[in-house]
């Protein structure tokens, strides 16, 4: 019956949020918190459990109580590095093969095509990332159970100077390092192609990530050179940085490809915008383009429809 309880009260919070009327308080009780991850956990295992969880026991209350003893009392910088080690260890779980996808400077739309799991698992598809993602928190030696109740004060996971070690940025650089040492098969690095370099030589990927990649579990990656309908391409698979990333993959021994404007992506933007002049992959002249456009419309609408886009 707690466990309904939860699973309503949490579905009673995605709904009142989706109201603009309501006026949410900046401040966040830790009891509050406390219930939207363990919802949030209850419902991953609820709907990844048949595909990802069925040889693994996830506790959710216990992770919560890894979380508060990791965070609580911390200082809003000046981190500890290894807080969340039996978090992220506790919250680990089995990822296919040829399934993992990185990527730099492309969210939200890598979430919008990975499709939450259906075609590629980001960390935020993982239960790592999908408990903390667009979440805020923080300590606070001053409160009486050590945690930050105005939450949006709290720095956030790109840090400075200032402010090196923060909760969150700590727990993405945890989060990822596990995600990318448990890669294995071919995986896929999406990069923005508008922005220039796409690959620079301080990147959260490759800082975090691609150090972790263990060569002798992963064979082969392709890097995906994606950009916006409406946005100019400025950095393409010849471009120095992919060179440079290219490289790196190589010199731990993996085969690395590039594809630019990946034909499976644009399609997909396509599919928010058939008349933009870059679709016209989905057009052809004559009898061809009568017979095949309102196809592949179909197609996409189907895919769209039930949430099956691969």
């Amino acid at each position: 019956m707690d466990v309904v309880f939860k699973f309503i009260s949490l579905v009673a919070i995605f709904y009142s949020s989706s109201f603009a009327c309501v006026q949410r308080s900046p401040r966040r009780e830790t009891a509050e918190w406390r219930d939207l991850f363990v919802g949030k956990c209850l419902l991953y295992k609820q709907d990844y459990g048949s595909r990802l969880l069925c040889n693994t026991t996830i506790d959710c209350s216990q992770l919560w109580s890894k979380l508060k003893l990791a965070v609580e009392y911390q200082p809003k910088c000046n981190f500890l590095n290894s807080a969340y080690e039996d978090l992220v260890t506790a919250s680990q779980h089995f990822v296919p093969e040829n399934k993992f996808l990185f990527w730099e400077n492309v969210y939200p739309f890598v979430m919008w095509y990975s499709n939450s799991g259906h075609k590629y698992y980001t960390i935020s598809d993982t239960l790592t990332g999908y408990l903390f993602d667009n979440i805020e928190w923080c300590g606070n030696s001053t409160e009486t159970d050590g945690i930050e109740k105005y939450p949006s004060i709290c720095p956030g996971y790109e840090v400075g100077q200032d402010c090196q070690k923060s909760a969150q940025s700590v727990f993405w650089e945890t989060a990822s390092k596990f995600y990318a040492r448990s890669a294995h098969g071919d995986v896929h690095v999406m990069l923005n192609a508008s922005i220039s370099p796409a690959f620079p030589k301080e990147s959260y990927f490759g800082n975090n990530e691609l150090p972790n990649i263990n060569g002798s579990k992963v064979k082969k990656a392709t890097i995906l050179m994606v950009h916006s309908l409406d946005d100019p391409v400025l950095e393409t698979c010849s471009s120095e940085s992919i060179k440079n990333l290219m490289a790196r993959f190589t010199a731990k021994e993996i085969s690395p490809s590039c594809i630019d404007n990946p034909r499976d992506v644009q399609m997909l933007m396509c599919s928010e915008n058939l008349s933009d002049p870059n679709c016209s992959i989905l057009r052809s002249s004559g009898a061809k383009r009568t017979m095949m456009t309102p196809y592949l419309i179909f197609l996409i609408f189907c895919f769209k429809s039930l949430n099956i886009f691969v």
